[in-house]
């Protein structure tokens, strides 16, 4: 008989303990994987945001808003090719409340003109920017509630009064630019008319298009000292390092969750040494009788390390499985719908390294039992009672 054939009897000879072990290993390696799918999509995130903008925003933090004009002041700055001053709407759907999206009202026509990742076919384009009524609306969205080109949408704000009603004229798709795959566009001119007089005339902030890269530090320094001395003052940042400071945020979080992750692999360690100390123990009369047929002590280090490598090997390959099932399947939108999160994807790397720390935590939980059941004599075997 091949040990190969050996090492497959002996992983299913308690079908329980084998299946506790494989769905032990396969729970806390999807828990291993989940932190660094997290860290992923923030670097992803931060890889697709534009090098040629600049984000400028109130410098007291989003509780303030910009006057209006900062977006024209802002366009006429030097450097700055066009910029579009935005506004959260904070919208949602009455009913579908749990339903999260972005929602802003912005100058139409520059946003159309920067946002390249926001593919949609031409005719569209100017169907939103004719009607002042129109809504651009991302293609994922359109999906999950059912919107049709030429439907009226009724909204509820979150932080204003009333119900707006908007037309669907633009579905568009957002190619490399994940941050825009659930967001709602609106005309600023419209939506601010219908404003409380105290609330008209502001921005939550301006996002600029520049005309060279390499000059967006200086030119964020321009306008923040152009806007020194007003009364609201401003924090301007390229739109790549803002995004890398809000990933900043988390870092503590991130940091903690890897660390925790490494735990885990302690964790998975300790339960297959733990079943392959148990499964050697109770089987040294079978190996005893190996050794007295002819077995080396070589065979029967095999026997265990095959046993424990195969175990982890489909531990990782069911928690491999989980983790595509729970983080992308459930989790990734749950995060997208409610915090407006990256897409969740676990990268391909990712998942070979968790297969390939299996395997070598395998490994190293069956060198003990191995190397003891090679010192161990056949007589000594053979007279153990299970």
């Amino acid at each position: 008989m091949q040990l190969s054939h050996l090492v497959l009897r002996n992983a299913v000879r308690s079908p329980l303990r084998a299946a506790m072990t494989v769905l032990t290993v396969a729970i806390l390696l999807a828990a291993f994987v989940f932190p660094r799918a997290l860290l992923e999509a923030q670097l992803v995130q931060v890889r697709e945001s534009p090098n040629n903008r600049v984000i400028t925003q109130p410098k007291m933090g989003w509780g303030v808003l910009l006057p209006a004009r900062y977006g024209d002041e802002i366009r006429a700055t030097e450097g700055v090719n066009t910029a579009v001053g935005s506004r959260w709407a904070g919208f949602h759907v009455p009913g579908k409340d749990a339903m999260f999206f972005a929602s802003f009202a912005v100058d139409p026509e520059p946003m159309i003109a920067m946002h390249h990742e926001l593919v949609a076919p031409e005719e569209q384009k100017q169907a939103f920017l004719r009607n002042d009524r129109g809504a651009l609306v991302s293609v994922d969205l359109a999906e999950q509630f059912g919107w049709k080109l030429g439907d009226r949408i009724i909204f509820q704000s979150r932080g204003l009064p009333g119900e707006w009603a908007f037309d669907i004229d633009c579905i568009y798709q957002a190619v490399g630019g994940e941050w825009a795959k659930r967001s709602v566009w609106v005309h600023y001119s419209y939506f601010n008319l219908n404003l409380p007089a105290e609330e008209r005339d502001k921005l939550s902030f301006v996002s600029a298009e520049i005309h060279q890269p390499n000059q967006g530090g200086r030119i964020a320094k321009a306008i923040d000292l152009h806007f020194d001395a007003s009364p609201v003052r401003t924090l301007s940042m390229e739109d790549r390092v803002q995004t890398a400071a809000n990933i900043g945020r988390f870092g503590a979080i991130l940091t903690a969750l890897e660390v925790v992750s490494y735990l885990i692999l302690f964790v998975v360690l300790t339960i297959l040494t733990n079943t392959l100390s148990m499964n050697v123990r109770e089987r040294a009369r079978e190996f005893g009788v190996l050794r007295a047929i002819g077995f080396g002590p070589g065979h029967l280090a095999v026997l265990v390390l095959g046993e424990s490598v195969l175990l982890g090997l489909v531990g990782a390959l069911v928690g491999l499985a989980l983790s595509y099932l729970v983080i992308e399947g459930v989790l990734g939108p749950f995060l997208q719908e409610s915090l407006q999160f990256p897409v969740l994807v676990i990268p391909l790397r990712v998942a070979l390294g968790a297969v390939a720390a299996s395997g070598v935590l395998a490994l190293l939980a069956a060198a003990l039992p191995a190397w003891r059941l090679m010192q161990l004599e056949v007589r000594e075997s053979l007279g153990q009672v299970t």
